[in-house]
């Protein structure tokens, strides 16, 4: 009889622990197994690890949710890529340490993803699921927050590589078609949203100062408090708290299914304030307009140039935009088509970024050579950027950050070919009963268009040259800093020299050009030439002016004299510090 009453209490307690591991208590024990309804809680209540079911459906998810509120706002979902059909289910914490979800077959439907043994699995207050190890009871070898879902939470580290993946729908927890993580380029630390998990749409902005430039309303926060800590240039994480005040209980960052990143405040009467969102009218919703849709400001769809309702109307934009004219462009016939300039357009898509391609026309040829390059931006910053866009572009729309972006288009669409060729006939016909002296004076203005043309395209060769790297100055900047050109270098066949100072105190050479077209042609040679060389032995041009008849040229100021009495022994009848930039570019 004592041994029947030590067995009945030791199967008591048994029970009495196991149901505490399993079905309200924060903690899964080795053995022990959660099924149907029942949940392990956080010890503060705020957090619930159970299943679930989305409405409308008969899947079920393992899934941590906020206790507070009585509609569930899952923050987690273990096996959101292959649910469990219909019951019965059961999560076991087998004894040889690995936790797995079997459905009713036996079938094993997911696992935790790790070679260690766990002694017990917890529900944190921070609403973190961990294992830990078997033989060192504090040691994490697996935690939901290295793996996260759609939802990031207070204190979960954002490392650099990790992302949020939206749910597929409001019903399914499937990977959807945007996520929210760190640039994975060199040197960056900024957060970017991405379509399709490949192509960047949104960014936050450099981190500065405790928060990114593009979210400024964050800077200063008291509710919200971030940080960027950098244990490598590879190995960086951004994580934040949420400050219990105002009526705050907690807080989360969320990508929504249609794209949107937000940030949420769960209030102490139980429901969610949206305090931030990137959602600012419907062009901020990636696909709003489809491929080659234009959303302008006041969030209406219309097609770009060159494109027409994919659906032939306008009432849903969704579907896109189609190709008025095909393309014509192929590796061994070359390609006919041209580019339509679209100004101030922010857009997405698949691109390459070149840092090679150093003038506008350079960028346009790399685009135009490839047959899938459907657009370029070109950007004159240091190094100057050219961009490729490959495939449809999506996303387009009108913005104060956009630039100028040239949208490939079929010859016969672009407005210049379309205008030569209505204005064709009509100029026939008044040059045919033309007098021969109108004929000479047409050749006359003939001539003088063309020379003015040459300038005009020779002028605009030049700028995209230089303006990569040298500075355009005014003449009254270059008359001040050279003291009304008082103080004089030297003097050549083209021009004089003058030394002057700038207004940040650095010396430099001034050279003035001065008489015939030749000394057009050596201004033209030197800008193309020596602006774009840069060697050791060098005196590196900085800049020019070019103001009606004025042509000058600013190089460094280098002492010592000039290079030509050193070979030469010539006597010192200038001040030292100029070489002529003849005498040295060999």
């Amino acid at each position: 009889m004592k041994y029947l009453f030590l067995a009945i209490t030791v199967l008591i307690a048994a029970h009495y622990c196991s149901s505490l591991a399993v079905d309200g208590g924060d903690t899964l024990l080795l053995g022990a197994s959660l099924s149907g309804n029942q949940t392990l809680i956080s010890k503060n209540g705020t957090f619930a690890l159970g299943f679930f079911s989305p409405r409308g459906t008969e899947n079920w998810y393992i899934g941590i949710w906020y206790v507070p509120i009585s509609q569930k706002a899952i923050v987690w979902v273990a096996n959101r890529e292959n649910p469990v059909r219909n019951k019965p289910y059961i999560l076991k914490f087998s004894r040889d340490g690995h936790l797995r979800l079997f459905d009713k077959k036996g079938r094993l439907v997911w696992s935790i993803d790790t070679d260690q043994k766990g002694s017990r699995a917890v529900i944190m207050d921070s609403g973190n699921f961990i294992m830990l190890e078997t033989h060192n009871d504090s040691a994490v070898v697996w935690e939901s927050f290295a793996h996260p879902t759609d939802t990031w939470l207070p204190g979960m580290k954002m490392w650099k590589g990790m992302k949020l993946t939206s749910w597929k729908s409001s019903s399914d927890p499937a990977t959807g078609l945007f996520s929210y993580g760190m640039d994975m380029s060199p040197g960056k630390t900024q957060m970017m949203l991405f379509y399709n998990n490949t192509i960047p749409y949104l960014s936050s902005g450099e981190w500065t100062r405790g928060y990114f430039a593009k979210e400024p309303q964050l800077e200063g926060s008291k509710k919200l408090q971030a940080s960027c800590v950098r244990l490598s240039p590879s190995r960086i994480y951004i994580n934040y708290v949420i400050n219990q005040i105002d009526h705050i209980l907690m807080g989360r960052i969320l990508v929504s299914d249609n794209g949107r990143f937000q940030l949420d405040y769960l209030m102490d009467d139980g429901r969610w304030s949206m305090r931030w969102s990137t959602y600012q009218g419907q062009c901020s919703d990636y696909e709003i307009c489809g491929a080659y849709g234009l959303c302008n400001a006041n969030d209406v769809c219309s097609c770009v140039q060159g494109f027409t309702p994919k659906n032939g109307s306008k009432s849903w934009w969704s579907s896109g935009c189609a190709r008025r004219r095909p393309l014509h462009c192929s590796v061994t016939e070359g390609t006919s088509d041209g580019f339509s300039e679209a100004k101030d357009q922010y857009l997405s898509g698949k691109e390459a970024v070149l840092y090679k391609k150093q003038t506008q026309q350079g960028c346009r040829i790399a685009c135009l050579n490839n047959c899938s390059c459907t657009a370029f931006a070109f950007s004159i910053s240091d190094p100057a950027v050219c961009r490729l866009w490959f495939g449809d572009l999506f996303g387009m729309r009108v913005s104060s950050e956009g630039q100028s972006v040239f949208i490939r288009l079929s010859a016969s669409e672009l407005p210049q070919l379309k205008s030569e060729k209505s204005n064709k006939a009509p100029k026939l016909t008044i040059l045919l009963p033309a007098a021969a002296s109108l004929l000479a004076v047409s050749a006359l203005l003939s001539a003088v268009l063309i020379v003015w043309k040459r300038r005009r395209v020779w002028k605009k060769e030049v700028e995209e040259e230089v303006a990569i790297s040298l500075k355009r100055f005014s003449y009254k900047e270059l008359r001040i800093a050279t003291e009304n050109f008082k103080h004089k270098l030297g003097s050549g066949a083209f021009g004089s020299v003058f030394k002057g100072t700038l207004p940040d105190k650095t010396p430099v050479a001034v050279k003035r050009l001065e008489g015939s077209s030749h000394a057009e042609k050596q201004f033209r040679a030197e800008i193309i030439t020596t602006g774009r060389l840069q060697h050791v032995n060098l005196i590196r041009l900085w800049g020019f002016c070019v103001e009606g008849s004025r042509r000058l040229l600013v190089y460094a100021y280098m002492p010592n004299g000039s290079l030509n009495s050193f070979l030469f022994s010539e006597s010192e009848d200038v001040e030292k510090g100029w070489h002529h930039s003849l005498r040295y570019q060999a």
